[in-house]
């Protein structure tokens, strides 16, 4: 589709036709459909570098009914920048728009591993907290 409307783009514009170089481009993270453990698709070729996080960070599951790990949200603040609980758990893991009430049960260990990450203080993990909790309180159903 992208193609497609670059080449419409092009032939808008009076730009000579040329072939597009993305059809064969590889991006950071890039792996072969089917490759690799299911459950780490989503990391792409730096699915393999996650044992070893979890390893070394004591891995456990965020919450009972999601398949959400600390692994998971140390990876995202270190390798993706992610500097919220929002980030974390609404775009990094997408557990929000799945189960908000989950997500908001995750929040105070999510705040906790991110603080101890990023150097931040209890102050910031209560804010953090309450910032997400009154974010997902708009997913939930009455």
């Amino acid at each position: 589709m992208a193609e497609d409307a670059v080449n419409h783009a092009a032939m808008a514009g009076g730009l000579a036709a040329r072939s597009s170089p993305t059809k064969t481009l590889r991006l950071h993270g890039w792996r072969a459909a089917g490759a690799g453990d299911p459950e780490l698709a989503e990391y792409g070729a730096d699915a393999a570098e996650l044992p070893a996080l979890s390893e070394s960070a004591g891995d456990t599951l965020l919450h009972p009914r999601l398949r959400c790990r600390t692994s998971q949200v140390i990876w995202a603040v270190r390798r993706e920048m992610a500097r919220t609980v929002e980030d974390v758990l609404a775009r990094r893991l997408r557990v929000l728009p799945l189960d908000a009430r989950a997500a908001a049960e995750m929040a105070p260990q999510v705040a906790l591993l991110m603080a101890t990450e990023l150097g931040r203080d209890t102050a910031w993990e209560e804010q953090q907290v309450l910032n997400f909790r009154e974010l997902a309180l708009h997913y939930l159903f009455p």
